[in-house]
């Protein structure tokens, strides 16, 4: 089965490029829908408080961020990419809002960059992802362990 339009999710990491060029290589014509997701659910650890001056700065980042990847998309030579900024918690976007609304047949997401700790405390976005999506979930490692 050939995929025809992949969500690919990133975090603004340098971990983000790679992502990108590992799906182009392996669906050049695939449609790309590159999202990156803000998260306003409260953090790892709880709620966090957060006022408009910090949900502000998280956007202008998740936008430089976006940018960055659709520009380097198109450097690459994968032209046929959107890309999508949104809001909320990174799990429930990544695994079901986004690609019900964009009719995804793959979402691609990197290992998870948490700490033991964190990853105890809260899971992980791949973790969830896997067992909540109602698509294929392709968790692609990005550094050789």
């Amino acid at each position: 089965m050939a995929y025809k339009n992949i969500l690919v999710a990133i975090d603004g990491s340098e971990v983000s490029n790679v992502l990108i060029k590992k799906v182009h290589e392996f669906a050049p014509d695939a449609h790309l829908d590159i999202l990156n997701v803000v998260d306003t659910s409260g953090g790892y650890f709880g709620t966090i408080v957060m006022n408009a001056d910090i949900i502000y700065q998280m956007e202008q980042d998740a936008e430089e961020a976006i940018n960055k990847s659709y520009e380097y998309a198109l450097e690459i030579g994968h032209n046929n990419v959107d890309v999508h900024v949104r809001f909320g918690s990174p799990k429930q976007v990544v695994a079901r809002d986004f690609p019900k609304d964009h009719s995804n047949d793959l979402i691609v997401v990197g290992e998870t960059g948490l700490n033991s700790i964190q990853r105890v405390m809260s899971g992980t976005v791949p973790s969830f992802v896997t067992q909540s999506a109602k698509t294929d979930v392709l968790i692609m490692r990005v550094v050789e362990k």
